[in-house]
């Protein structure tokens, strides 16, 4: 057993080197020397190879923290690992809770770090769980191993740091198609996803780590290797309405997802979906959803519509751009850039209001020679300062903004009830300028603009279009009921009333909708549950492969699509 496991260990530095990169052994554990047992930690020798099983049989955890040298670590890019095996560990209440491979870090600046492996729930076999992460000088450093806030048996073993050199992966793609193009599948259909792996558009061999999700609850993780020229197939079906997602990872020597120069992994994902036309949302919009805003419009109108402030930004060939405040309800004003054609004359112009993603930052230019623009600021803050002035705000006020759960269990105390407040202040504001025309409005945002987008178009009268991409927001009860997550707050009940589907029951004019198949922040189900809610007509366009975060391998140009009208 001795001579597998240091031939395995030979095998996975081969493959280092092989690749390009080379290693260093920073760290390796002595549980014998470095813990002290208890009831529920024990180490044990199994064929030469030390073990630590830690038990909890509550979902309080039960972690174990050995002391790293910081010095060791300090201004290195490493790989931390630990062989692990577990039995019957509970669902974690959180994503970054349950199994711990972890570093707990603080760096010279006093900041805290605790960089971890992909866990998992359930019973599993040994397998490896490893991170890569790149370390600035440290203070202080641990790994931490153990359970945290889930109950269960977990084994250790193999548990080391070691710095490395990895390989460069700006050629390497991971590209893949569907079975079906219009990525559409009858109840119970068998789906065929097929990945491949490229290197400067050549086949190459590699190890893909491949994440399945199902709008039935299901959930996979699972790791294949694939040789030069093969493809790997995933099959999957669903018997329900809804979406399956796959995405397929391509991984370095070490077991860590591969990186591109910019962070980016080098990634690709599909999916198919059942009866998308008959998605219902998974929980009903709030009984007195109109109430609220009509009570919210009220709190709105009684401060008065004023332009606190309007100066010029710059002036350009096509226009001149102001940088505006107009008071609103809430904490903060309406803030954003108007722009303005030259010579424009009183009445002549329809108005565009764009609305922005999540982010903290400065409104952004738009302009045209026939239009008026209007850039909504989402948090009516400062616009055109400097990268400090955001930078503050992100990591302090507006850190985590519409993730407080304590927050969203009511409507009126949900960030987001202000920044539609300010969007439903920034129409009525563009629609009383001189220059528009009294009859054109076209609203487009994408992601959290979206939502922006349907919620001013539901709450409004008046609105010509919307054009939306990537829709945020969307059916957060569906949860609830198993369907893929998405990037979201926890569901509570305050949310229902910001929900995108339930303000698109209410919008009167035509959405165009672009929309990714393969998007993990707002998943296909979303998308089409607000697509079959809106009462008017409508255009959606799904795209396979596009996801928030662009994969390397995608083109938009060349991508599967459908087109769906009503």
């Amino acid at each position: 057993m001795k001579r597998i496991r240091m031939a395995g260990l030979m095998f996975l530095l081969g493959m280092a080197l092989a690749a390009g990169g080379a290693e260093k052994v920073l760290f390796t554990a002595d549980f014998l020397r470095q813990v002290k047992p208890t009831s529920t930690r024990t180490v044990t020798e199994e064929n030469g190879v030390q073990v630590l099983t830690v038990q909890a049989k509550t979902k309080a955890g039960n972690k174990v923290s050995i002391p790293l040298d910081p010095t060791l670590l300090s201004g290195k890019s490493v790989v931390f690992s630990a062989e692990v095996e577990q039995e019957n560990v509970s669902a974690p209440p959180k994503p970054w809770n349950g199994v711990k491979v972890m570093l707990s870090l603080v760096y010279a600046d006093g900041k805290r770090n605790y960089p971890q492996a992909p866990n998992a729930a359930g019973t599993l076999p040994w397998q490896t769980r490893s991170a890569r992460i790149s370390l600035p000088q440290l203070k202080s450093a641990a790994f931490t191993l153990g359970l945290e806030q889930v109950s269960g048996t977990v084994r250790f073993r193999n548990v080391r740091i070691v710095e490395v050199e990895m390989p460069d992966y700006e050629k390497r793609l991971v590209t893949g198609t569907a079975n079906r193009k219009d990525a559409a599948y009858k109840p119970g259909e068998e789906m065929v996803f097929s990945f491949r792996i490229l290197n400067d558009g050549k086949p190459e061999s590699g190890k893909l780590r491949i994440v399945r999700s199902s709008d039935d609850g299901r959930k996979e993780t699972f790791e294949r290797e694939v040789k030069a020229g093969e493809t790997c197939e995933v099959r999957a079906s669903l018997n329900q309405p809804g979406f399956v997602m796959v995405k397929a990872m391509l991984l370095d020597p070490y077991g860590t997802p591969a990186k591109r120069r910019n962070g980016r992994n080098v990634q690709y994902g599909l999916a198919g979906g059942v009866a998308a036309e008959t998605l219902k949302q998974g929980i009903p919009e709030p009984a007195d959803f109109d109430a609220y805003w009509s009570r919210a419009k009220e709190q709105l109108a009684a401060v008065p519509l004023r332009e606190l402030e309007r100066k010029v930004l710059k002036e350009t060939a096509v226009s001149t751009i102001y940088d505006v405040k107009v008071a609103c309800a809430g904490n903060r004003p309406v803030s954003g850039y108007l722009s303005i054609p030259k010579g424009a004359k009183p009445g002549s112009l329809p108005l565009r209001i764009y609305f922005d993603g999540y982010a903290v930052h400065s409104a952004q230019v738009r302009e045209s020679p026939k239009a008026i623009c209007f850039f909504v600021n989402a948090h009516g803050i400062e616009n055109n300062r400097e990268a400090a002035y955001y930078t503050a705000l992100a990591r302090g006020e507006l850190r985590g903004y519409g993730f407080r759960n304590e927050e969203n269990q009511k409507p009126e105390s949900c960030y987001f009830n202000n920044m539609i407040l300010r969007d439903l202040r920034a129409l009525e504001y563009a629609r009383s300028l001189p220059e528009w025309n009294r009859k054109e409005i076209y609203l487009i945002g994408g992601s959290q603009g979206a939502f922006q987008t349907v919620a001013v178009a539901g709450l409004s009268e008046g609105i010509t279009s919307c054009d939306i991409s990537i829709p945020w927001f969307c059916d957060l009860g569906g949860v609830k009921i198993g369907r893929v997550r998405g990037w979201r707050p926890e569901y509570a009940p305050g949310l229902g009333y910001f929900d995108t589907v339930n303000f698109a029951r209410r919008v009167k004019c035509p959405v165009k909708i672009t929309a990714g198949l393969s998007d993990w922040v707002c998943p296909p189900s979303g998308v089409w549950v607000l697509y079959n809610n809106l009462p008017g007509p409508a255009e959606l366009t799904m795209l396979q492969g596009l996801d928030h975060a662009v994969y390397p391998g995608y083109n938009r140009a060349k991508a599967a699509r459908t087109t769906h009208r009503k």
